[in-house]
Order: C-alpha cells, then sequence, then structure tokens
C-alpha cells in the first residue's frame, strides 16, 4: 500500500512538473511582443490618414489607422500577422492598392500588438474578435458587411479567416496564412521552446486551461470550407519559400475551398508577396471578380 501511495504521489510530482514546464513556456510564448516604434505610416505612401480607436468584441481598445475615400461604399480592413503592426511594409504598400481603386482603407492593430490593448497574443484564436470588432467600426460610419473586404497576413490572415463566417463580407484575402495551428505548433515549438516535442501537448492544454488559447480551436481550414459554402470570394496567396508557414498550408485551404483563387508564388519569403511585379495587377484582378466589385 504504501508502495503505491508513493507512485502516486511520484506521478502527481511529474505531472505538476509537466504542466508547470508546458505553463511557463506557454505564457513566454503568448506574451506581448515588444512594441516598436512606428517609422513609417500611411502618409509615408501617399495617404491621407487618421489615427481611429476602436473596440474588439470583447472590449479590448484597439488602434486604427483610417484613409477614408470619397465613395462610400467600399471598405478593406487590413489585418497584419505575429509580432506586427498596422505600420509593416506589405500592409502599408497594399493600402495604396485599394486606396487607388477606390477603396476606403482601415489598418488595424490586433490586441497585444502595436498601439493596441492586451497582454497576450492568442494565434488567431481570440484576434478573430478583433477584426469583428473593425467590422463593427466599419458598420457604425454606413460601410455594410457586403461592401468590406477583409485582407489578413499569416496570423492576421487566419484571424480573418476565423472571423469572416456568417458575416456577409464581400470577400476575403489570406496572405500567408496557416490552416492548422496544432501542426504549426508540433512543427515549431520545440524550437521555440528549446524542449522535446514530448512536451508540445503540455504547452497548448497550459495555454488552452490557463491563458484563453484553444490552439484546437485554430483550423483556418475548417472557416475557409465554411466560406466557400456561403459563397464568398476567397483569395489565397502563398509563397514556395515561405520559411514559417509551409506552402502546404496554403494547399489544404485550396482543397477545403476549390472555388477560391489560388495565386502561388515562387521564391519569395513569408509575407513577402508584396514584393512581387504582379502584386497589384493580381489584387485588383481579384477585386473586379469579387462581390463587392459586382455590387457597385
Amino acid at each position: 500500500m504504501k508502495l503505491v501511495v508513493l507512485a502516486l504521489l511520484a506521478l502527481a510530482i511529474l505531472a505538476l512538473g509537466y504542466f508547470g514546464v508546458g505553463l511557463f513556456v506557454a505564457m513566454r510564448l503568448t506574451a506581448a511582443p515588444d512594441r516598436q516604434s512606428v517609422e513609417q505610416t500611411p502618409a509615408d505612401v501617399g495617404l491621407d490618414y487618421r489615427r481611429v480607436r476602436f473596440q474588439s468584441t470583447d472590449g479590448l481598445d484597439l488602434a486604427g489607422w483610417w484613409v477614408p475615400e470619397d465613395d462610400p461604399s467600399r471598405a478593406v480592413v487590413l489585418v497584419p500577422g505575429l509580432e506586427g503592426d498596422k505600420s509593416d511594409q506589405h500592409v502599408l504598400e497594399t493600402a495604396p492598392v485599394y486606396a487607388q481603386a477606390g477603396y476606403s482603407v482601415l489598418m488595424i492593430d490586433l490586441r497585444a500588438q502595436g498601439d493596441s490593448e492586451g497582454q497576450r497574443i492568442t494565434m488567431g484564436y481570440q484576434e478573430a474578435r478583433d477584426v469583428r470588432g473593425a467590422l463593427a467600426w466599419l458598420e457604425e460610419r454606413g460601410f455594410k458587411h457586403s461592401e468590406v473586404i477583409v485582407h489578413g497576413w499569416s496570423m492576421g490572415a487566419a484571424a480573418v479567416l476565423r472571423a469572416a463566417p456568417d458575416t456577409g463580407v464581400a470577400a476575403v484575402v489570406a496572405d500567408s496564412a496557416y490552416a492548422d495551428l496544432p501542426q504549426i505548433l508540433r512543427d515549431r515549438l520545440p524550437e521555440a521552446s528549446g524542449l522535446p516535442p514530448f512536451f508540445n501537448s503540455g504547452v497548448m492544454l497550459a495555454a488552452k486551461v490557463f491563458l484563453g488559447l484553444d490552439p484546437w480551436a485554430v483550423r483556418p481550414e475548417q472557416e475557409a470550407r465554411r466560406l466557400c459554402k456561403e459563397d464568398v470570394p476567397l483569395l489565397i496567396i502563398h509563397s514556395t519559400g515561405d520559411e514559417l508557414v509551409p506552402f502546404e498550408h496554403a494547399r489544404r485551404l485550396k482543397e477545403v475551398c476549390p472555388k477560391a483563387t489560388f495565386w502561388r508564388i515562387e521564391g519569395y519569403e513569408h509575407v513577402g508577396a508584396y514584393a512581387h511585379p504582379e502584386y497589384q495587377e493580381r489584387l485588383l484582378g481579384y477585386l473586379r471578380t469579387s462581390k463587392l466589385e459586382e455590387s457597385t
């Protein structure tokens, strides 16, 4: 009997240690990144803008840059990714493409990044609430969801994909998106944490139980399938040279939404499509075939 008690005690200590390590790693990896000073604004790409604040659907105060156009019937929300903000080069280079096509542009900082409130990143899980908050802000200014495109990069693309179903948005652009967060974590956690793969499940479970992040719920391919059923136009952009999100994730998104437009590029880094010589042409071509263009 004594041996049984000792064995159970040892197992309890090991379990506490396992999940303790998992929680420590999860807390470190989801902590808000260092806020960087903004070096560029929309003014640097020729756009007049103003700073705005809005709320996520769970009440966090978020920051944005707003570039209004004369036409009140078209708008786009640009959503940066992990450790990024609205001043990222790919966001600033994309904004004029939409503005010159007559779209009002809302560039946002996701929670815990840029000038937005928040203590932790959740890899698209809670960030979907930020995207929906941006849609609500636009709706207050007279933009119907059917007049709004949502365009995200990497984690921002995951947030956009998760937020878009059932909203009636005009179209979605997912650049360098992951289709399945658990797969990304299984591949990258050992390197990021310095721990063997044995600890992956402990880190993910600790994030779910203690930190408000359910990794198993972040499978944007499921929302991509729903968008396809809702007949919402989807543009998938991904480079075969993406070193952070393997190209296979783009294939998975396309498989679940065969009607999606798929732009495969070669040799560009993660979220690097904006530098491709055909970027503007491809994006404008997609806009011309979206529901938003058909309705104006």
